[in-house]
């Protein structure tokens, strides 16, 4: 079944011939419900088999849309579990299996200010241990070889990253004498951008690349690393833009690690792996009192 609640809180079945003459687009040859979440103030609700489904943007919810939503809501999740897809900055996704943090999210969803709704890079700190029986243990492996081996970037670890297909997923920066960090190698299996290959940065500076934000926000990591020595293993969920092409997001696991070369140069390796999976608290901007 497909609803679509307008901003004074009626339900409509969709399709309604009756909405669509009400919206000025008595025989729409666009995705109709998609366009009246994402720009006047409806919500799209998708009752599935096995889940539901609430598409909007944030910000837009009227007090009336919401008041009519959350009695059915209370009652759905506790069903099937409930999707949140919403526009923030890019789509975005949730899953409730609770009434209350789902009421709680919607409250502070429905009236979020625009433009910053979140944070583009937001990262986790992770347990190597946590990806010990997982899909991505290649990560955590590096990371026990890394301690093993005392931080020493000798042949052992080069095998490594090739047996595992690491390599692919991993960039070497290293540090220069004005303070800058330069990409020495790249794998090929970054795919950031439509048409940008992180490879093109050999040579180059870590920063430069189409998303100049993106760019300054891991390169700080990065220092960082250098600086402490600390290992960083973390989850990134990040929007990525680019001129041109539609935002872009990215959510992956990575492990970046200070090493030191047989000739006592110190290198940084930044290795990930996609995991479309990862659920982050977003930071979130608060409207004011």
């Amino acid at each position: 079944m497909n609803y679509l609640i307008d901003p004074n809180g009626n339900w409509w079945r969709w399709p309604s011939a009756n909405l669509a003459e009400r919206l000025g687009y008595p025989d729409p040859d666009f995705d109709m419900p998609s366009y009246a979440a994402r720009n006047l103030g409806y919500v799209w609700l998708l009752v599935q088999p096995n889940v539901t489904f609430l598409q909007f943007r944030a910000g837009m919810l009227s007090r009336f849309c919401l008041d009519s939503l959350k009695p059915y809501l209370r009652k759905a999740v506790k069903d099937k579990p409930v999707g949140l897809v919403y526009f923030a900055s890019g789509w975005l996704e949730e899953a409730y299996v609770d009434a209350e943090p789902l009421l709680a999210r919607m409250d502070e969803l429905a009236f979020l200010r625009e433009p910053r709704m979140r944070d583009l890079f937001i990262r986790k700190p992770h347990e190597p241990r946590d990806w010990a029986h997982h899909t991505h243990r290649d990560l955590a492996g590096l990371f026990e070889l890394w301690r093993f081996v005392d931080g020493q970037y000798t042949p052992p670890v080069e095998r490594y990253l090739k047996q595992t297909g690491l390599i692919n997923r991993t960039v070497h920066v290293e540090p220069a004498n004005d303070g800058n960090l330069y990409v020495n190698t790249s794998g090929a299996g970054f795919t950031v951008y439509d048409d940008f290959s992180f490879q093109n940065c050999i040579g180059r500076l870590l920063t430069d690349q189409p998303d100049k934000a993106y760019g300054r926000w891991i390169e700080a990591t990065y220092k960082n690393c250098l600086v402490t020595g600390d290992p960083v293993l973390d989850d990134v969920d990040a929007i990525i833009e680019q001129d041109g092409h539609d935002p872009r997001r990215r959510r992956y696991q990575r492990v970046i690690l200070r090493w030191r070369t047989p000739d006592g140069r110190r290198l940084i390796t930044g290795s990930s792996l996609v995991n479309a999976t990862i659920s982050i608290p977003l930071g979130v901007e608060k409207p004011s009192a």
